[in-house]
């Protein structure tokens, strides 16, 4: 299928689909340039968005009950997860409300979109918004660079972002790599042999400016990924060999890994070795000059011993002062246990280490009611809580926030449409859905999938969170709407 030569929008939803999508990275910018002590006008286009969408589709849908059921049971868990919340006592609501929401937003999001994309005439609209957003976001940072006025990733020399504010740092580098499936995906769909070599050397080129290791590390996985996609589909398929990308792909690929140590990938990873290694041993050390020798020492036989206790004491103040209030809030004895007495200074050092530590404990001391819906998000951190140890783990954030049952809730959505695929592939064979579009849906998904934990801020913020949505909602329409008009 060439998706390049799909017709013009024929309906209001079909334009609306494309201008939603090619505006994200104009709402971005928005928050750039107006970002203030509180919000952005972009948080608030976005939140107007949440309530709006489910409201026009509602309208729109002749599968009313089904979206009315949908809507009913989310909010039945919103409901739940701030009803626990005020019997502990609200430390902010408004926090808490306004966090929830970014993360309701995928699933609502989701439904919406599998609702609005049932012909091929949404389903290109919706991609043509994608690559519009793309082409933008490219320009932008182009500007960025040539205006001197935008934002680096980690300091100078350390990677480059653009119009991009410090907090959206991490979620600019996720949607980097999915506008960049997306982007390979038209690459290969259209018979210019100029794109095939032109846009994936922007996306390369924009990766390694970037410095984040999502982006350096995605290069491979998309890169390798399609290349051997096109390899299989003419050995297997017998379709049209395409030397000219595979080659491209994989000389890319190659480029990528052999500049590494010249990129800004590499120079964050050696400061970031040379603050662990220059302390690490330092407790072993120490211990050694006193004539023991802790290498056999399981954690509780080091917690036990006074004087090898002691030396980790001294050494995790040190080590754990970045954020002091682990230790004053939960007490010394209980966060060496929580670390199990370990001696890796790259592990103690690590923000997102003490971060997931820190909720841990706290979901440690919640009640049984709690451990299934989820505590504040304003209990992580310090002066009476505050949020500001907020996890940079998705998947963690999502689990000890809202509970065991809205994790539940979060992974049982997503599985529910891996399930779809894998009845697809039984129902009809692997060489009918071994297509390129579907494989750049399913590679897509992965790389988000695996940007949550690795990355962080893909579940939870909605300008990332938009792009799990569409992708979910294309994976249905191709293993239901069009499979079944196939």
């Amino acid at each position: 299928m060439d998706l390049t030569s799909a017709t013009k929008p024929k309906s209001a939803s079909s334009l609306w689909l494309t201008l939603l999508f090619a505006a994200q990275p104009c709402l971005d910018v928005l928050a750039f340039f107006t970002r203030n002590e509180t919000a952005t006008p972009a948080g608030y286009i976005r939140l107007v968005l949440l309530v709006l969408l489910p409201v026009l589709v509602f309208f729109r849908t002749k599968k009313k009950k089904e979206f009315l059921l949908f809507l009913l049971g989310t909010g039945l868990f919103c409901l739940l997860h701030f009803a626990n919340s005020w019997r502990h006592g609200y430390i902010s609501p408004v926090t808490d409300i306004r966090y929830l929401a970014g993360v309701v937003q995928m699933p609502v999001f989701a439904f919406c979109f599998l609702l609005l994309i049932r012909d091929e005439t949404t389903k290109t609209s919706a991609l043509r918004g994608v690559w519009i957003g793309a082409a933008l976001t490219l320009v932008f940072f182009v500007l960025a660079r040539v205006t001197d006025t935008g934002n680096v990733t980690y300091g100078e020399g350390l990677g480059y972002s653009g119009w991009v504010i410090d907090e959206n740092r991490n979620a600019n580098s996720t949607n980097l790599v999915i506008y960049a499936c997306f982007c390979v995906l038209l690459a290969l769909s259209c018979e210019r042999r100029w794109a095939r070599i032109l846009i994936p050397l922007a996306i390369d080129l924009l990766f390694l400016s970037n410095g984040t290791k999502g982006c350096y590390f995605s290069i491979f996985g998309i890169f390798v990924s399609f290349a051997c996609f096109l390899i299989l589909d003419s050995v297997w398929l017998r379709h049209e060999w395409k030397k000219d990308a595979v080659a491209v792909l994989l000389l890319l690929s190659v480029v990528s890994a052999v500049i590494y140590p010249w990129t800004p990938r590499y120079k964050v990873t050696q400061a970031q070795q040379a603050t662990a290694l220059g302390t690490q041993g330092e407790i072993e050390a120490t211990l050694l000059e006193k004539g023991i020798d802790i290498t056999d020492m399981s954690p509780r036989e080091r917690f036990d011993n006074p004087e090898v206790k002691e030396v980790f004491i001294h050494y995790y103040w040190k080590y754990l002062g970045v954020k002091p209030d682990i230790i004053d809030r939960f007490g010394m004895d209980r966060v060496l246990m929580q670390y199990q007495m370990s001696t890796n200074v790259a592990k103690l050092i690590d923000a997102r280490v003490m971060e997931r530590n820190y909720a841990d404990m706290v979901f440690q001391d919640s009640d049984l009611p709690t451990k299934l819906v989820g505590f504040e998000v304003s209990q992580m951190g310090p002066n009476g809580y505050d949020g500001s140890y907020d996890m940079e783990n998705d998947w963690h954030a999502i689990l000890y926030y809202y509970g065991f049952l809205g994790f539940a809730l979060y992974i049982g959505f997503m599985l529910y449409f891996l399930l779809r695929i894998v009845r697809r592939l039984r129902r009809d064979g692997i060489g009918c859905c071994f297509t390129l579009e579907n494989f750049s849906y399913l590679l897509t998904l992965v790389l988000i999938v695996g940007l949550a934990h690795f990355s962080g801020a893909t579940l939870r913020r909605p300008n990332v969170s938009i792009w799990l949505s569409l992708v979910l909602a294309l994976l249905y329409y191709v293993t239901e709407v069009h499979a079944d008009e196939a």
